[in-house]
C-alpha cells in the first residue's frame, strides 16, 4: 500500500485532471441516453408514473457527475460526500435496472450497462470518496487555481 500511495501522490495532479475530464465525458454521454429514454418511456413525460423516475434518476446522475468534475479539480472538501452519494445512485440504478428489466434484449442491455459502466463507476466513486476525505480534514489543502496565484512582490518595496 505505501508504494501505491507514493505513486498516487507523485501523479495526483494528472490523475485528478483525468478524473475530472472522465466525469464530464460520462455526464455528456448520458445525455443521449436520457433523451432516448424520455422519448420512449411508457406513458407521457411529465405524468406521474414510474417510467419517468428513470429519466429523472439519470438526470440527477449526470448533474452529480458534472458537479464532481468541478469539485475534484479544486480538491474541494465536499467531494467525499458527493462522490459517495453518486456511487449509491449508480449502484441503485444498476440494481433496479436489473431487477425491473424484462427477459431478452432489455435484460442483456441492463446487464451490460450494470457490469460495464454503473458498478465499476460506483466502485471508482467509492474509492474517490475515501481518498478525498483528507481534503475535508484539511490534511492537504487545495492548491490555489493557477489563474489566481499572484507573484510575490519584489524585495525592498
Amino acid at each position: 500500500m505505501p508504494a501505491l500511495r507514493k505513486a498516487l501522490a507523485n501523479h495526483e495532479d494528472a490523475l485528478l485532471r483525468l478524473l475530472s475530464i472522465a466525469f464530464r465525458v460520462a455526464a455528456v454521454l448520458l445525455l443521449p441516453w436520457i433523451v432516448d429514454l424520455a422519448l420512449n418511456v411508457r406513458g407521457h413525460f411529465g405524468a406521474r408514473n414510474l417510467s419517468n423516475a428513470w429519466v429523472w434518476l439519470d438526470l440527477i446522475e449526470a448533474a452529480s457527475l458534472l458537479l464532481l468534475a468541478a469539485l475534484v479539480r479544486r480538491r474541494h472538501r465536499t467531494t467525499s460526500p458527493i462522490a459517495s452519494a453518486t456511487a449509491v445512485l449508480l449502484g441503485m440504478d444498476a440494481f433496479f435496472d436489473l431487477w425491473s428489466a424484462h427477459r431478452g434484449e432489455a435484460f442483456r442491455t441492463a446487464e451490460f450497462l450494470a457490469y460495464a459502466a454503473e458498478l465499476p463507476s460506483a466502485a471508482l466513486l467509492a474509492a474517490l470518496s475515501w481518498y478525498s476525505l483528507r481534503w475535508a480534514a484539511g490534511l492537504h489543502p487545495a492548491p490555489a487555481p493557477a489563474h489566481t496565484r499572484r507573484p510575490a512582490p519584489p524585495a525592498g518595496n
